[in-house]
């Protein structure tokens, strides 16, 4: 009877360890999406101080994040909920607007697009 005990009490801890692992890496998961826009202008060249908008329509409006590229042209956006978003950048100094297509469309995972202003 001992061993039979025993070994039940083995088998328990086994699964209740099997059960810890399994319901806290879920609970880890990152579940933000992240994306990178580089912009550059007709040249190819990376712009620095731009103004990019992320926008996508929504049920409660359109969903909009803001950025300044960096000085090799990347503006980087973490957004909290997947969606397709229209890209528009703009400079001051630069004629024109780039425009493009950002998919983040699965949490955890990154894109990026590059936009040229024209």
């Amino acid at each position: 009877m001992k061993t039979f005990t025993l070994k039940f009490s083995a088998i328990v801890c086994a699964f209740v360890m099997l059960f810890a692992a399994f319901s806290s890496s879920s609970c880890k998961k990152d579940k933000t999406c992240h994306g990178k826009v580089h912009v550059t202008d007709t040249a190819g060249n990376p712009v620095a101080n731009a103004t990019v908008k992320l926008a996508a329509p929504s049920v409660n409006g359109d969903v909009t994040y803001d950025n300044i590229t960096d000085g090799s042209g990347d503006a980087s956006f973490e957004v909290k909920l997947p969606a397709i978003f229209d890209v528009t950048a703009r400079k001051a100094t630069l004629p024109g607007t780039g425009t493009g297509v950002l998919r983040l469309d699965e949490p955890g995972k990154s894109n990026e697009v590059t936009v040229k202003i024209q």
